[in-house]
């Protein structure tokens, strides 16, 4: 369907080469499909006849700033603020230099862009999310009242602001604020999934699983949200449905390795040592400094009887963790096995300096 849309635009377009909405139209169709070559060629050629055009240049400037091509979208954005003073144009060049990490210069577009409009909901909105990711949270915060109070229907707006909260360790106020994303934009999926994900921080996996599980229904369905559907299913005990959930997510991103090591740890509550070890040596392949995952693999080995591989195991895991006193106390577990009684008391030595 996208595809013949196009197709139909672009012989359109050979007919009328000059008819900007047109161009705008395919240049929208364009990326969405991600196809950013063809749609700045045609931009191009269009401001090659016409190289003041000041929608043609935001146009052109925005298309830039999705490639991540940001001094050059922050040259053209600035050229057409040169023809027209434009708060859309201002806000555009803060989001590139907040995606460059200059702040500063993200908020001094920002606030030239309210100045001209200073009813845009839009510029409060990124002025806050640029305050969030410097960490200005008090600042980013009346950025999103300011913005709720020019639009009160702006969902995102709740959204960002509890995302704050929760950074703020307020997770009340950031399920309230997230439940008002909801009610205000019920079919986005990404809202239930962050109210989910705050959930499960909670320790409310109940209200967590319902929210991914919306999520899911949605269209959420990726690799993360079967993953932290998976996480709040574990944290409540479902562990075969917890199971399921990790193989959805691995079907989607096979080469996941932190669903392959909460699959394996669910398989080791379950007692499934075999399929443990067949995860998180897989996860190890992935990553391969992962402390954690060989402790747990060592585990899955002496579930199998196989000292030797345990032992190797915690091994790894005290170099890449040498402050684990966890890791030492299952090393002298492994060596007791073995019958090394030296190794084993030296290792519980270690084990219970580093736990006091």
């Amino acid at each position: 369907m996208l595809e013949s849309k196009i197709k139909g635009l672009k012989n359109e377009i050979k007919k009328h080469p000059d008819d900007l909405p047109m161009l705008s139209e395919l240049v929208g169709l364009l990326r969405s499909a991600g196809k950013y070559d063809q749609a700045i060629s045609m931009l191009e050629k269009f401001l090659a006849r016409h190289p003041d055009d000041f929608n043609a240049l935001i146009i052109y400037g925005e298309t830039l700033l999705d490639l991540e091509v940001f001094d050059d979208a922050i040259r053209i954005l600035r050229r057409a603020c040169d023809i027209r003073p434009c708060a859309q144009a201002h806000y555009t060049m803060a989001r590139a230099y907040d995606l460059k990490g200059l702040r500063e210069e993200a908020i001094r577009e920002h606030n030239l862009a309210i100045t001209l409009e200073p009813e845009c909901a839009e510029a409060f909105y990124r002025l806050g999310v640029t305050h969030s990711r410097a960490g200005a949270y008090d600042e980013a915060l009346a950025a999103f009242r300011k913005c709720l109070k020019c639009d009160e229907s702006c969902a995102k707006a709740h959204s960002e602001m509890a995302l704050v909260y929760d950074r703020l360790a307020k997770k009340e106020t950031a399920i309230s604020e997230l439940k008002k994303a909801v009610d205000k934009d019920p079919r986005n999926a990404q809202w239930h999934c962050n109210l989910g994900a705050i959930y499960g921080d909670a320790g409310m996996y109940d209200e967590a699983i319902q929210e991914f599980r919306t999520a899911i229904l949605l269209g959420g369905g990726g690799a993360d949200e079967h993953y932290n559907l998976g996480m709040a299913l574990s944290n409540r005990g479902n562990l075969e449905d917890a199971v399921a959930e990790f193989k959805k997510s691995l079907e989607i991103e096979p080469d996941s390795p932190k669903a392959l090591f909460n699959l394996a740890l669910v398989y080791l509550r379950k007692g499934l040592h075999s399929k443990a070890a067949k995860c998180l040596t897989r996860c190890l392949e992935l990553d391969t400094d992962n402390a954690k995952a060989y402790f747990y693999l060592g585990n899955a080995c002496l579930g199998q009887s196989d000292v030797d591989g345990a032992i190797a195991c915690f091994e790894r895991s005290v170099a890449v963790q040498p402050q684990d006193w966890r890791s030492y106390y299952y090393l002298g577990i492994a060596y007791d096995h073995k019958g090394d009684k030296p190794k084993a008391a030296e290792a519980y030595k270690k084990a219970e300096s580093l736990r006091q």
